[in-house]
């Protein structure tokens, strides 16, 4: 009898937990845009102020914002640095596939910020300042959204958790 109570709580615990694993899951991805859009600040102030060439603005921007964007800047930066292509936008677009583990952005996320390499080093500066200003409103209106969709998802992920455990206890008792 003491095992069944044990087990009862055991698969209402374990499911609450996962239910409020996916109610966080639109929090993490805020989060890895807030990154994101913190980097693309950084470089958009980088090309804009300090005239820096793309391989050390991209540097620094690694060096300033969390991962997984640090990482992914930074590998950018050091295969623009080793002169692997000559297509940036073909680096660009290999290093972001190359770094989506441990990321939270779903393909839309993925597919503008690949579109935002179509113009690094191939427009003149003005144009690459619209083009990070684009990605960043982007990034603005999509972290809104997803925080007045997280709040509604973190109740309904929370609530199907627990009831869910609870419906499964039911059927193995």
């Amino acid at each position: 009898m003491i095992l069944k109570i044990v087990g009862a709580v055991l698969v209402c615990a374990s499911s609450a937990l996962l239910g409020l694993y996916f109610a966080r899951l639109d929090s993490f991805r805020v989060s890895d845009l807030n990154e994101w859009k913190k980097a693309l600040l950084i470089l958009r102030s980088q090309i804009a102020f300090a005239a820096v060439p793309l391989p050390e603005a991209t540097l620094c921007a690694a060096s300033r914002v969390g991962d997984p964007v640090s990482k992914t800047l930074a590998s950018f930066a050091e295969r623009l640095s080793n002169r692997d292509s000559a297509d940036i936008y073909g680096t660009w677009r290999k290093t972001l596939r190359e770094n989506t583990s441990g990321s939270y952005l779903k393909q839309e996320d993925w597919e503008w910020l690949g579109n935002f390499g179509k113009t690094l080093g191939f427009l003149d500066r003005a144009m690459q300042l619209n083009s990070i200003d684009l990605t960043i409103s982007y990034i603005d209106g999509k972290t809104e959204i997803l925080s007045v969709q997280g709040e509604k998802n973190r109740r309904m992920f929370g609530s199907l958790g627990i009831l869910g455990g609870m419906m499964t206890v039911v059927i193995l008792l």
